[in-house]
């Protein structure tokens, strides 16, 4: 009764949020120019999105929980038992945060990933060959990205690619610190456009509003550019570090919400 009422399409059945990025990702993805997908870990835990993207051979960069179960490629085997014979034993899962717990001083590289309001923001990161444990099967060969800040507090970060192993650590950690960019640009279309301010209950008319308002922030962009803000390009279209160049007058320090608010995908 309600779908009715509201004019729902009788088509339109529930689906998981990765599902319908995927979905968003086959109808437009060839339309927007892009060359990773990133997102949080409601995006990042779902293997089958993971290998969706890998299987329509796309990169990404995709945040996973802490307790995400890992097995180190390049790790040490156990020894086997005295006595024992057959093939060498694996090396053992563990969570990646105990993974990286453990990694000596030599395995972080130190980075600088943005300037920020207080000066240049560092991190130090690390990447493995992981393979990732699932529900009835191993999955296939991932590199595991760890970023830890260290200022003004520590904080880690734990992220799944399927990055080649030639692409440098430096280019995997700016892809995965560039979200807070696209995040920063939905608080902007909130905040100036009215982009989460609707009372409509009609299916059509939530289109109408939300539609509406990324074109208001578009064209705001847009004329901040040609009143002197970043040019987005010879050829008009912007990317969303020109986005963030314009929305991160509102916040500084680009600090993004990983875990409250909405779920966030990027391309």
């Amino acid at each position: 009764m309600r779908r009715e009422e509201c004019h729902v399409p009788p088509d339109v059945t529930y689906r998981k949020t990765w599902e319908i990025a995927h979905d968003l990702l086959h109808r437009s993805g060839s339309d927007v120019p892009h060359k990773w997908v990133v997102g949080d870990d409601e995006f990042g835990r779902a293997s089958e999105f993971r290998a969706a993207l890998r299987g329509d051979h796309e990169l990404y960069v995709l945040d996973v929980p802490c307790n995400t179960n890992i097995r180190d490629l390049d790790g040490r085997r156990p020894p086997r038992k005295k006595g024992c014979r057959g093939p060498k034993r694996k090396v053992p899962f563990v969570r990646v945060d105990t993974w990286a717990r453990k990694l000596p001083a030599k395995r972080w590289t130190r980075l600088t990933i943005r300037d920020g309001a207080k000066g240049p923001l560092e991190v130090e990161a690390v990447l493995g060959r992981v393979c990732a444990k699932l529900k009835r099967r191993i999955g296939p060969e991932e590199r595991l990205l760890v970023i830890r800040t260290l200022d003004p507090q520590p904080d880690w970060t734990y992220s799944l690619s399927d990055a080649s192993a030639d692409e440098p650590l430096a280019e995997v950690v700016r892809v995965r610190s560039s979200r807070h960019q696209i995040e920063e640009v939905l608080e902007e279309g909130k905040g100036e456009v009215g982009l989460a301010h609707y009372e409509v209950r009609s299916w059509v008319g939530w289109h109408h509003h939300v539609t509406l308002a990324l074109l208001a922030l578009w064209f705001l962009i847009l004329e901040r550019g040609r009143m002197g803000g970043k040019n987005p390009g010879s050829d008009g279209v912007a990317d969303a570090c020109d986005l963030h160049g314009i929305t991160s007058q509102a916040s500084p320090d680009g600090a993004g919400d990983r875990r409250g608010g909405q779920s966030r995908l990027a391309a």
